[in-house]
């Protein structure tokens, strides 16, 4: 009776011991799922972006932007842990962000990082983020390809591609205005590459002839050469398909060899404060496609530029600035799904599948991780600002433009 007791003792144990360890199956938290565990302290996130080099001034801004957004979230009392940003300068070079981003999947407690303004630096860190399976969304990158099949789903991005800013760009400048003789001048990196292809082939498209093509090096500063060659090649209007100073430069000296009759134009990688530094003589009547819509047109947009202007900050609110601002949004919309113990894993489902209204609208992805968000507004530099193209006394006819 006794060996018949502690039989029935032991398989009463065995069955408790199952028990436990279902229950503690079923409740517990999974590494992959994020959701209702103890909250831990801090939760981390990555932010790249050129706060030094020749693009400092709109990497600085946006991580301004960014921070901004993540500073307002932690005094809100809306998360159950601080969210510290890893801030890394990639200087817009390849290897640089490289690098930073092996930092960031270095510490276990990044859930998500956000990055860059150079599509070159984005090819570069992406098979990083991808390998760490740490999601990263691109906020300013453009060039096509970032986002695909192969990169999904952990790469998404809330900025738009080349040829979502070149089409309305063309649409504006050809279609509605009527000029039909180009000539391109882009600098040979991703940024660049990705331009020239695409605006090649909108001229083609539609109709336009396109009377020569070169590219320079990042920190050519005469273009002297390639100027003569656009004077005597007949174009009506020059497309840069580069960044911000190379673009002032060319522009400033195409002012100085009299060719302020040939139209200047480009997408948000010359707008910026720091192409005005040229005078107010010599960048007048440069047009620019920005990204995105007016944040001066909306309650939510005014008040994300009066926060800034508040913030006493030296850069001024940049092309993508908005863009950087909406990331922050995006990520901390993502956090909220993922409960009070976010993952990596949690934050890539969360990511792909969020719905965030912002500054910029509303910013869903498609099934491979870009933007369904899609605008975009012209800028032309009038008396030494940028003014929207709509209320420029441009737009009136109180001034014209180049002859197409």
């Amino acid at each position: 009776m006794l060996k018949k007791s502690r039989k029935y003792s032991l398989l009463w144990l065995v069955v408790l011991m199952a028990a436990l360890l279902i229950a503690a199956g079923c409740g517990g938290q999974d590494a992959g799922t994020g959701g209702d565990s103890e909250a831990p302290d801090v939760v981390k996130l990555g932010f790249l972006s050129p706060i030094t080099g020749p693009n400092s001034a709109e990497g600085a801004a946006a991580r301004n932007a960014f921070l901004m957004a993540i500073d307002a979230a932690n005094a809100s009392g809306e998360f159950p842990y601080t969210i510290e940003v890893i801030v890394i300068d990639d200087a817009s070079k390849p290897e640089v962000g490289a690098a930073g981003a092996q930092q960031i999947v270095a510490d276990e407690k990044v859930v998500a990082a956000t990055g860059h303004w150079n599509s070159g630096v984005a090819e570069a860190t992406i098979p990083i983020f991808k390998q760490a399976e740490i999601p990263l969304l691109i906020w300013g990158a453009i060039k096509e390809g970032l986002t695909s099949p192969e990169n999904y789903p952990y790469i998404t991005r809330s900025a738009p591609t080349a040829a979502q800013e070149n089409e309305p760009l063309a649409n504006i400048l050809i279609k509605d205005m009527g000029y039909k003789k180009w000539f391109i001048v882009s600098d040979v990196t991703s940024y660049g590459e990705a331009n020239t292809e695409v605006f090649t082939k909108i001229l083609a498209d539609m109709g336009c002839e396109l009377l020569g093509t070169e590219k320079v090096q990042e920190g050519t500063v005469d273009f002297r050469p390639i100027i003569q060659k656009i004077k005597s090649s007949g174009a009506t209007a020059v497309y840069f398909g580069g960044v911000v100073t190379e673009a002032s430069l060319l522009k400033n000296q195409m002012h100085e060899a009299g060719m302020d009759d040939v139209l200047f134009a480009g997408i948000s990688g010359i707008y910026s404060e720091d192409f005005l530094k040229i005078g107010a003589e010599a960048a007048e009547g440069a047009l620019a496609i920005k990204p995105g819509i007016d944040p001066s047109k909306s309650p939510e947009g005014q008040k994300f530029l009066d926060d800034y202007a508040a913030g006493g900050y030296s850069e001024p609110v940049g092309a993508f600035t908005p863009y950087a601002y909406e990331a922050a949004l995006i990520l901390l919309n993502a956090l909220k799904q993922c409960g009070d113990n976010p993952t990596p894993a949690a934050m890539v489902d969360a990511i792909k599948d969020s719905e965030t209204t912002g500054i910029m609208g509303t910013t869903t992805f498609n099934e491979f991780g870009q933007t369904n968000n899609v605008a975009a507004y012209m800028l032309v530099v009038q008396d030494g600002k940028w003014v929207s193209f709509d209320e420029s006394e441009y737009a009136t006819g109180t001034r014209v433009l180049p002859q197409p």
